[in-house]
């Protein structure tokens, strides 16, 4: 169990980290907002750093922070850790208890980093950690007393890293063996804008899955408003094949482990589908059943 008092790291700021920095105030229209930007940038290099160091990944310039539109326009200070999500370093002064989250803050954030500066700019301190929290006032306000450690981040980071984060791809964002339908179906019998018919707003991503015999998932996620996403599961023959393999099983399971919905294929079955929904945050894993044979593989909205 992660404790809740935080252990302070220092971590030194590099030249380019400055160089990033005043390159980025130095486009904004107002001294105040060039020093908003210049010192979220520099919270936003540091925590990089500090993960770089731990090995792990990170997309520096894929978040808000490094866009040139939109952090003049917001308050943004994110980092995009691939596959997890986006996590919020926010500065801290010399003086200051707690971290007013702007208004402006996105519900996709894993949680927040309170990076203190020291007087000189030439190192930060990591405060602690909070995991993301439902914004129920505006302005929204962290103790800095109440931060936890960066144990907690990092689990966090290792459990999600585990999930498949299907927010990411609509940004996207996809994990490395989840490949464009049309690299995966390349080989298929079937036409691909059959296999991927939807609406303009869908994304789809598909993987080989091998199950002693092998058969195409493909996972195709559609936005309904920012909270619930609609998805379908479509699994086809793999290797050529022209059917699937007789009783081979598709699963949905919840969260808590609960089975959802399930499929089996029959004899002559080219391909077979569930569909549901999801809302932001929802966990929710697929398993695939051939013979002695299974996969799973875990999601998160």
């Amino acid at each position: 169990m992660s404790s809740t008092q935080p252990d302070i790291l220092s971590v030194p700021l590099p030249k380019n980290a400055h160089r990033w920095a005043e390159e980025f105030a130095a486009q904004q229209d107002s001294p105040q907002k060039g020093k908003q930007v210049y010192l979220n940038t520099l919270a936003v290099y540091a925590v990089h750093s500090y993960l770089k160091w731990l090995k792990v990944e990170t997309a520096l310039n894929q978040g808000d922070s490094w866009h040139r539109g939109l952090r003049a326009i917001f308050d943004v200070a994110d980092l995009v850790l691939p596959g997890v999500g986006k996590l919020e370093c926010r500065p801290v002064l010399p003086g200051e208890v707690a971290i007013v989250l702007p208004p402006s803050m996105t519900p996709d954030r894993i949680g927040y980093v309170g990076v203190q500066f020291s007087q000189q700019l030439d190192y930060i301190e990591l405060l602690g950690f909070s995991p993301a929290i439902a914004m129920t006032e505006s302005p929204q306000i962290l103790q800095i007393a109440q931060l936890q450690s960066l144990d907690a981040l990092i689990e966090i980071i290792h459990k999600r890293t585990l999930l498949i984060n299907l927010r990411q791809w609509v940004t996207g964002i996809f994990e490395p063996d989840w490949q464009p339908p049309e690299l995966v179906f390349a080989s298929n019998l079937r036409s691909i804008s059959t296999i991927t018919r939807s609406s303009t707003n869908s994304i789809s991503r598909a993987k080989v899955i091998d199950l002693g015999r092998q058969v195409l998932l493909l996972v195709q996620l559609t936005a309904t408003n920012s909270e619930v996403f609609d998805i379908r599961l479509r699994v086809y023959p793999g290797d050529n094949a022209i059917h699937l393999p007789a009783n081979l099983q598709l699963i949905v399971f919840d969260a808590a482990g609960n089975i959802g919905m399930e499929v089996q294929a029959r004899s002559a079955d080219d391909w077979m589908q569930l569909e549901f929904s999801c809302q932001h945050e929802e966990k929710f894993s697929v398993k695939m059943v051939l013979g002695e044979t299974s996969v799973i593989e875990e999601f998160v909205v």
